[in-house]
């Protein structure tokens, strides 16, 4: 952001024996406010030279150049700034090099993963689905630079973890009554009493097969999906990696505009997973869910369930 300063004190530049006159201190005042309403807008017309600083009025001009309809309720002025800058550079050729460049401006450095399947001539691109007011602008960039022969696959993903955790405590089994000498009724035969906990769910104890395991029977469980409350999807693709689940399904645009909300159902229609997302639907979208099972606790530093 520029900053220009002007020197807007009028009055020390005049005679001393000025400053001292009411009509000249009265004229230096109005001249002092306004060389600093014109300091603001020279700050406001440098900033405008360029993308990354111009201002909602200078964004809105573009806007109009490129005919974009812009949301301001739901986008904010910096993805307003980044969509217009990445129109203006969309120029050929293209290299996927380009292609990162453009995903690291509009969806974030390390927020994005492309897989290029080259023998079907398709381009996905992953991200998640939290958010996804940027999937349009992607949609139509890639448009732009993409060869007319790929076809281009939206790929949200929703991740939900699993943590485990093993604590390990142990008790000292106290006997109330000898032989020969019961009051019978009076106490408990045997009671236990806590020695202490001998191992915290922070130390690592769990092993992999313990966590693939899990993952696995994580798998079987889940039987459909649901979106925005009422879609159901029955066909679904399940994968178990190591300890990692991986679910996924497609969403045509026949079935919704947007999905906001993303669901994992067991056989019984009993909910397992709900996620609130925003995924603007253009033709088949691939959804994917990732369920990591791993050791651990939760932020806050309690064991998870």
């Amino acid at each position: 952001m520029s900053n220009i300063v002007l020197d807007t004190e009028v009055c020390a530049h005049l005679p001393p024996w000025y400053r001292e006159i009411l009509d000249y201190q009265q004229l230096c005042q109005t001249e002092q406010a306004q060389f600093a309403l014109l300091a603001q807008e020279l700050n406001t017309v440098a900033d405008n030279f360029f993308f990354q600083s111009m201002d909602e009025s200078a964004v809105a001009m573009w806007e109009q150049i490129f005919s974009i309809i812009p949301d301001p309720a739901s986008e904010t002025l910096d993805f307003r700034r980044a969509r217009v800058q990445s129109r203006i550079s969309t120029r050929p050729p293209f290299t996927l090099g380009f292609l990162y460049q453009k995903l690291d401006e509009l969806i974030g450095p390390g927020e994005w993963t492309v897989t290029v399947d080259y023998p079907n001539y398709t381009l996905y691109i992953e991200s998640s689905a939290r958010n996804q007011q940027y999937a349009t602008e992607v949609a139509f960039t890639i448009g732009k630079i993409k060869p007319a022969h790929i076809v281009y696959v939206n790929t949200p993903y929703v991740r939900t973890g699993l943590l485990l955790s093993e604590t390990i405590s142990v008790a000292q089994r106290i006997f109330h009554y000898r032989l020969g000498s019961w009051g019978l009724g009076l106490s408990p035969f045997a009671s236990e009493q806590e020695q202490g906990v001998v191992k915290m769910p922070e130390t690592p104890s769990i092993q992999s097969a313990l966590l693939e395991a899990v993952a696995g029977f994580t798998s079987n469980d889940v039987a459909s999906a649901r979106i925005n409350g009422t879609i159901a999807v029955a066909e679904l693709t399940k994968s178990v990696s190591g300890s990692t689940l991986t679910v996924t399904y497609t969403v045509a645009q026949s079935q919704a505009s947007e999905i906001t909300q993303a669901e994992l159902l067991d056989a019984g229609g009993n909910v397992l997973t709900s996620s609130a997302v925003y995924v603007p639907v253009s033709g088949s979208t691939i959804v994917k869910h990732i369920i990591p099972v791993s050791e651990g606790v939760t932020a806050n530093g309690s064991q998870s369930d």
